[in-house]
């Protein structure tokens, strides 16, 4: 029988945060169900490498087991915090800075704020460390709210206590490191949260999958951007500016997700992206249209095994 257990961690927003509250088009709001929905998302991504792409039935008990569903309450409370003696700042910010197009209201970079996980149960440390991975995960890779997936809501981990999640690192070395570690601790929990809900762990899947997930035509690639630029923003422009519109990449009409992750990450006293590719079969899917995309920023492709390779 385990302990109950809580994780808080302070972050800072890299770039701005669309979190829409009751009027989305009103100011943001600092929701649980933003962040949960983000955990769950790379907590899908983390096991279709442990356990493959076809048991969808084992792929909802993972998910179930961590984060809930309709007929079962989850194990793990969600909650955003306000740090004691900064109140957080909303400005209007373009949602297409490339173009200075469509504001919305947002929080704004270079702001702090906490989440905080917490085992209400405290019965099933695998399902908490599923959770603190999917953390570890969406704070190197991904983003909340609003365009996250292009780079908007990008958040900084300053400190985690107890210090399970690493702080955000801001040299090329150490995010190689960073990368390859939180990759690899999330497909360990993955695996061992499987088994101990006795869901068949599987081979890596070779090719896109039935949804979003790690797999052998993964990409992970840290960009050297030229010029360079000294900004989070900056290095968004740069990569909005120089992107199609393409199904493969997604779109609004037929409401398809895009397969790449844009982040701004610091690398000394320059920005660079991050580019991550969670290869899946959906509707105009066409990855040789992604890598020829990718193709323009050009950096340094890293393999994680279990995670693309």
């Amino acid at each position: 029988m385990g302990q109950a257990k809580t994780l808080t961690v302070t972050l800072e927003t890299v770039t701005p945060l669309f979190l829409g509250g009751a009027n989305p088009r009103d100011a943001p709001e600092l929701r649980a169900a933003s962040m949960r929905g983000a955990l769950r998302y790379w907590l899908r991504a983390a096991s279709g490498g442990a356990i493959g792409d076809s048991n969808l039935a084992g792929l909802h008990a993972l998910e179930e087991a961590v984060f809930g569903s309709t007929a079962r309450a989850s194990p793990i409370a969600v909650q955003w915090l306000e740090v004691e003696g900064h109140s957080l700042s909303v400005t209007p910010e373009y949602i297409l800075p490339h173009q200075q197009l469509a504001r919305r209201k947002a929080y704004t970079q270079g702001q702090l704020l906490m989440l905080r996980l917490r085992s209400i149960r405290g019965d099933d440390d695998t399902a908490w460390n599923m959770a603190c991975a999917a953390v570890g995960l969406a704070t190197t890779f991904g983003g909340v709210g609003l365009r996250a997936r292009r780079g908007y809501g990008t958040l900084r981990v300053m400190a985690a206590d107890p210090p399970i999640i690493s702080a955000t690192p801001s040299t090329l070395d150490r995010w190689k490191t960073h990368i390859a570690e939180v990759s690899s601790q999330a497909l360990a929990c993955a695996e061992a949260l499987a088994r101990a809900q006795a869901v068949p762990v599987a081979s890596l899947p070779a090719g896109p999958a039935a949804y979003p997930c790690a797999t052998g035509k993964g990409i992970i690639r840290i960009t050297e951007l030229n010029p360079p630029v000294n900004s989070a923003m900056k290095a968004v422009v740069a990569f909005m500016k120089r992107v199609p519109v393409h199904r493969a990449l997604g779109g609004i009409t037929l409401r398809q997700a895009s397969p790449l992750w844009v982040r701004p990450i610091q690398v000394e006293q320059r920005y660079e992206l991050l580019l991550s590719v969670l290869a899946s079969r959906f509707p105009g899917a066409d990855y040789a249209k992604v890598r020829e995309v990718l193709d323009q920023f050009p950096g340094q492709d890293m393999m994680v095994k279990g995670w693309n390779l």
